[in-house]
């Protein structure tokens, strides 16, 4: 799916009225029954719910106004303040003319509403067409809003927040527990910076004109699963363990062995047709006890790794994970990396802790291999960033240098490809915050890159499957209670779902 800037959404929205012969008015009345629809579910009994819709002077008011009567007819009860002004869009007046007067109170910027909590309040204000951030004027309704106790929706993008630009954080902006965005997710809804703003989003598809957004040019992406499965691979009669590739994991220290099991068994599970692991001697026996399936090359130290196996003959390699930072193990680690063969690797944990300390290394790592860091590990690659958009474009100049494909961790994780591509993943939840939920990760990218997906294939469909299958775990176990164990045992059920329908 793809996302896109204001300004192409305004044109799509401009090139759907022509390609289907509707008014905009006729546009405004789809969008809004569709977050009507949506409404209904969560609220089923709508007679007995109390709606509060704050409508701006634009076409985001104008779909406040049609939700205001979607509702009203339903026999909910419905309190409209409209934002006072002389200068409303054509089909907002024209939607304020289907509502009875009574029910429709104009304010102005700084008035203080009194919201019940027990109320939900509807914002419209401003959608993805808002330019500049607001003034402090606007404190007063958007403090109302937002300290209201009630269940806050926002219509398209919450108000105050800009669709494909940094907004400061001291401007108001509406804190929505849900966002009703429509055909495409905007970015500033996928970026860390903006949670408090954005506590989940859903994207509902109003059928604007596909001949128009095929031809939109974009560098940004949402994953979904029509996306994964339009290069998700169905395994034939007559494969074997030979074609879905030998994976190697080279980590483990002492107190760290953990690390590598979990990985194994992500691979494994992950469909790769033979796993290896190689750790200091002294994980040989935790191993072969705790991944039967899987074989253990030994390094001559008990406790940490001392030289790097031959790798010709496995399909993919991942380095790091609990690896640790002991001299001999940094030492090692450059003598690799400066006689490793182009083979693409996947690098993870301390394998990018020593490479950030080494910068004339990067040079060596082939191109087309993995990083997958998490936020402090990428700031002792980067440096420091001072907001998300600019994270954005210093992993972009880094993976473009080097031809890396990098990983940007987090709730909506973003995947960095060498071209400038930027694909945000869709899966996932707050229960995978935890240790042991990377390891998982780089098992399973291993194992995919090992089975012949590219590295774009590999890092997109390897992040969206590792969430999927959290998604389903936590409907049983809950978001306090996930384990990275737990995340491994439904990735079959996260196959099993991506399968449906091929």
């Amino acid at each position: 799916m793809k996302i896109l800037s204001a300004q192409q959404i305004n044109r799509i929205d401009s090139e759907t009225l022509k390609d289907q012969k509707i008014s905009s008015l006729d546009l405004m009345e789809r969008a809004a029954t569709v977050v009507f629809e949506e409404i209904k579910k969560l609220h089923p009994r709508l007679e007995h719910s109390t709606f509060f819709i704050f409508c701006g002077k634009g076409n985001n008011g104008g779909d406040g106004l049609v939700l205001a009567r979607l509702l009203d007819q339903q026999q909910a009860q419905v309190k409209v303040y409209l934002m006072d002004v002389a200068d409303y869009s054509a089909d907002n007046l024209a939607n304020q003319k289907r509502l009875p007067n009574h029910m429709i109170q104009k304010i102005a910027v700084e008035d203080q509403i009194d919201i019940p909590s027990d109320a939900i309040v509807l914002d419209c204000l401003f959608g993805y067409g808002l330019k500049r951030v607001l003034t402090a004027e606007w404190n007063g309704i958007i403090s109302s809003i937002n300290g209201c106790g009630a269940r806050i929706y926002s219509v398209d993008m919450p108000s105050g927040l800009l669709a494909d630009k940094k907004t400061a954080a001291d401007v108001p902006i509406v804190k929505a527990d849900l966002v009703y965005t429509f055909q495409f997710p905007k970015i500033a809804l996928l970026l860390p910076e903006n949670q408090w703003y954005v506590k989940d989003f859903k994207v509902l598809d109003i059928d604007l004109s596909q001949r128009a957004i095929e031809a939109a040019e974009t560098n940004l992406f949402y994953v979904d699963e029509p996306l994964v499965r339009s290069f998700y691979r169905q395994r034939r009669k007559f494969d074997h363990k030979g074609t879905f590739g030998h994976t190697l994991i080279i980590g483990g220290s002492k107190g760290k062995m953990g690390a590598v099991q979990l990985a194994l068994k992500a691979a494994l599970r992950a469909g790769c047709g033979l796993a290896s692991a190689y750790v200091p001697d002294g994980g040989n026996t935790i191993l072969q006890t705790a991944v039967p399936e899987a074989m253990v090359l030994t390094d001559p130290e008990q406790d940490f790794i001392s030289q790097f196996p031959v790798i010709d003959g496995h399909q993919s390699v991942g380095i790091g994970i609990g690896m640790g930072t002991a001299p001999h193990t940094i030492d090692a680690l450059k003598v690799f990396i400066t006689r490793v063969n182009d083979t693409p690797l996947v690098l993870d944990a301390d394998a990018l802790n020593i490479l950030a300390r080494e910068l004339n290394l990067w040079a060596f790592v082939p191109a087309h291999s993995i990083l997958t860091p998490h936020p402090k590990e990428l700031s002792r690659i980067l440096g420091a960033w001072q907001d998300d958009f600019e994270k954005i474009e210093k992993v972009k100049v880094f993976a473009r240098k080097h031809q890396f494909y990098v990983l940007i961790k987090g709730a909506n994780s973003a995947m960095v490809m060498p071209d400038g591509q930027v694909y945000f993943n869709s899966t996932g939840n707050v229960g995978m915050a935890t240790g042991g939920s990377g390891d998982i990760l780089t098992g399973i990218i291993t194992s995919l890159l090992g089975q012949g997906y590219s590295s774009k294939e590999a890092l997109i469909m390897g992040v969206y499957i590792h969430g999927r299958a959290a998604d389903i775990a936590v409907k049983a176990i809950g978001t306090y209670s996930l384990l990275p164990s737990d995340t491994i045992n439904h990735l079959s059920d996260a196959f099993i779902s991506l399968e449906k329908g091929l």
